[in-house]
């Protein structure tokens, strides 16, 4: 064989393994940026259902395709009536993680300097079940009037979970948007809240029920929305349909996610065009659709 000859075949070679280097280097990328997208679904809308049978609503879930739930109902230390060891190897058994669940924290929590022995419990049991983080999903009428307390509560909140390992966060409605001692509740919120303890779940359904843009919170409170609950707006009926059946432009949102910090992105449904399971697969497939 000739010098040219060994030449041309040692460049043919490392040309193929580089190109071979390249591609998996292209899949491993892709693949880290799929497991970096966090799909899930709020359990609280398939509620009747997992009331009667935790067990055989999270396998049929699994089965459709989602890897993540969010929880809610946690009560007398179970989640919909197991115990947390029976919930977590529910889970594990159908493929699925549990990264948040919703829990009310009222300002009943925190008195006196303390947090509740009821707080405590629930984060202890939160953990056991593989959450990372545990999310007040609404606030009483009375605990509305006192935003700033209810801010420092949630500090408090989050100090104790970031010691537990987890984090705590905050989900909306519409009624956030609304004033409260002359300031927006959502803003007296996010600008009393401490961003390396409280994090906020942004409910864009109820943002854009609330007349307000979401890419407007992301620019001034960057990094501050770690979730996003993903559920489409009805404009005639003003109820909740499947992503992608409403009037919200998700993909521009989506485009800002990184502004606004968000890493997970949770379908859920309040109401029904179809039975509820057959709603959050239509959920799931067409968040699929859309890029972020």
């Amino acid at each position: 064989m000739s010098i040219e000859q060994q030449s041309r075949r040692d460049f043919l070679k490392n040309s193929l393994i580089a190109t071979a280097g390249a591609t998996l280097l292209a899949n491993d990328l892709w693949a880290a940026k799929k497991e970096a997208r966090h799909i899930g679904v709020q359990l609280y809308s398939v509620r009747d259902a997992i009331k009667v049978d935790a067990k055989d609503t999270l396998a049929k879930i699994a089965k459709m395709g989602y890897k993540e739930v969010e929880g809610f109902g946690y009560s007398n230390g179970k989640f919909f009536g197991l115990t947390p060891a029976d919930y977590a190897k529910t889970l594990a058994d159908n493929g699925l993680k549990m990264p948040s669940a919703h829990a009310m924290v009222t300002s009943k929590d925190y008195a006196n300097g303390q947090l509740s022995d009821d707080f405590k419990k629930l984060v202890e049991d939160a953990i056991k079940v593989g959450q990372k983080y545990v999310i007040a999903p609404y606030m009483s009428d009375p605990d509305r009037l006192i935003g700033k307390q209810m801010a420092e509560t949630f500090n408090k909140a989050g100090e104790y979970c970031k010691a537990s390992g987890v984090k705590f966060g905050y989900h909306n409605h519409d009624f956030e948007f609304k004033k409260y001692n002359g300031e927006q509740l959502y803003t007296t919120l996010l600008n009393n809240t401490d961003k390396n303890l409280v994090t906020f779940e942004m409910d864009l359904y109820w943002v854009v029920v609330g007349k307000e843009q979401p890419i407007e919170w992301f620019k001034n409170h960057p990094g501050r929305f770690t979730h996003f609950h993903v559920k489409d707006h009805d404009p005639v009926k003003n109820v909740t349909v499947e992503v992608g059946e409403g009037d919200i432009n998700f993909q521009e949102i989506f485009n800002a996610a990184k502004i606004a910090g968000t890493k997970y992105f949770v379908v859920e449904l309040e109401n029904y065009k179809r039975t509820p399971m057959e709603g959050i697969e239509i959920g799931l497939n067409n968040l699929k659709k859309l890029k972020f």
